[in-house]
């Protein structure tokens, strides 16, 4: 395995123990992700919530970013610098049990492996989107609402895909299971949402996250390696995540994630492109 230059930086009161357990996260991962690997990582743990968002906040507004960021992340990664960088909020990945723990931090290893350079974080609406959009009176910032949304949802099928890949599958199953639920938030977004139509395709593109961060993990054939009761767990939960919409939106939203998950190639840009087109289906 190439070597990767692993630098953590923490700020606050974080143990020097976990500074390296979490450290050994991260390198233990590229031991198994093969060839697909950064040359160099950067690793930010903040100890308290307010401190993690204020890190990524200043970091975009020094790039003239828009701060997109959610307001309860555990962790998150960019690559805004060039190569990779993972943030971790210590105060919320602590609340979390130590499966769960690692799971979170192995999927922000899988990001950093796989979207490890600027052009992962820049995606351009492709010009038959735009026809789309415009035949179906989607205005152009709800679409790039709904790309920031696709992004997301293609690059965390990935990163599940290469987790599973790697054989760290249970870890998923506890990251998942602890993290993935239908917020009252999100129950007044939609309420304010579904009698909109561009509001609705804001919202239900971003149901396509957590629906294909689990696909992965539910599409696995049954093994004694995979406990039967955890798939049916995460499949339940995602059934309560998107039940709100009801039978004929829910069983639409499946189905284009299904044929996102069956169309995904090696190429993440190829994949957003095929993943918007296919989302344009919600509008």
């Amino acid at each position: 395995m190439a070597h990767v230059d692993v630098n953590v930086v923490t700020s606050g009161g974080i143990p020097w123990a976990v500074k390296r357990e979490l450290a050994n996260i991260i390198r233990d991962c590229y031991r198994h992700f093969g060839s697909s690997i950064p040359y160099k990582v950067d690793v930010v743990i903040a100890e308290r919530d307010t401190t993690a968002r204020d890190l990524i906040k200043e970091e975009k507004f020094k790039r003239g970013l828009a701060d997109t960021t959610d307001n309860g992340f555990i962790c998150t990664h960019d690559a805004w610098r060039g190569y990779p960088r993972i943030v971790i909020c210590y105060e919320r990945l602590a609340a979390l049990t130590r499966l769960a723990r690692i799971g979170a931090v192995r999927h922000e290893a899988a990001h950093s492996a796989l979207h490890c350079s600027l052009e992962f974080n820049i995606f351009r609406v492709p010009d038959d989107a735009r026809h789309m959009a415009m035949v179906k009176s989607i205005d152009m910032a709800v679409l790039e609402q709904v790309l920031y949304n696709v992004s997301a949802a293609v690059k965390d099928i990935e990163a599940t895909n290469l987790l599973v890949q790697a054989g760290f599958i249970e870890c998923q199953f506890a990251f998942a299971l602890e993290t993935l639920r239908v917020s009252e938030q999100d129950m007044k977004t939609w309420k304010a949402a579904r009698e909109n139509r561009q509001a609705r395709f804001v919202y239900e593109t971003g149901l396509l996250v957590p629906t294909l961060f689990a696909h992965p993990l539910l599409s696995l054939p049954r093994s004694n390696k995979i406990p039967l009761e955890m798939q049916v767990y995460l499949g339940r939960r995602i059934e309560e995540i998107l039940e709100h919409l009801g039978d004929p939106e829910r069983n639409k939203l499946l189905q284009i994630a299904n044929i996102i998950a069956e169309g995904l190639t090696r190429d993440t840009h190829k994949n957003m492109d095929f993943a918007l087109a296919q989302a344009m289906n919600l509008a």
